[in-house]
């Protein structure tokens, strides 16, 4: 490596750690910087301990930051093939795939009940087609033994 090289290398090193907060934590944590043990745990918990809870329903409106795709559609876990806009496609009713999303619980609802905030934690509930989502039920995630499925008008296995 030429000295000049090395000198780039080192100005762009000593800018990007200048810039990142310390403990790389970013604001959320940062009244955490510096603690260990009991203490770090204790300041953990008084960051977490009154979390922002949203309803059910609020879900809809999170989903156009938290899900939203380059091109201004919502992301959906299930299908490649939809393009829905994040305010009117998920009211209405379903048929076929590309209908209209809604929210998949990744841990079936009715297997814990409507209890807040699991039933509506936005780590947890997720957009997609509403047509396969419904489909899938409540089983949970896993393998399966090549059960057969219509997706996108291709017959898969």
């Amino acid at each position: 490596m030429d000295y000049y090289s090395y000198l780039l290398m080192m100005l762009v090193l000593t800018a990007t750690l200048g810039w990142v907060q310390p403990n790389g934590t970013g604001s959320y944590y940062q009244s955490a910087d510096g603690h260990k043990g009991k203490s770090l745990k204790t300041a953990l918990y008084e960051i977490i301990k009154s979390p922002s809870v949203k309803s059910y329903s609020e879900l809809f409106e999170c989903y156009k930051t938290t899900d939203l795709r380059p091109d201004g559609k919502i992301w959906d876990m299930y299908s490649n093939s939809t393009n829905y806009d994040p305010d009117n496609d998920h009211s209405g009713n379903y048929t076929v795939e590309g209908d209209m999303f809604n929210r998949e619980h990744s841990f079936p609802k009715n297997w814990f009940g409507n209890i807040a905030p699991m039933n509506s934690d936005l780590f947890h509930v997720i957009p997609t087609d509403g047509y396969v989502n419904n489909r899938r039920s409540n089983y949970p995630f896993g393998e399966t033994n090549g059960n057969a499925e219509i997706r996108n008008n291709k017959y898969t296995t």
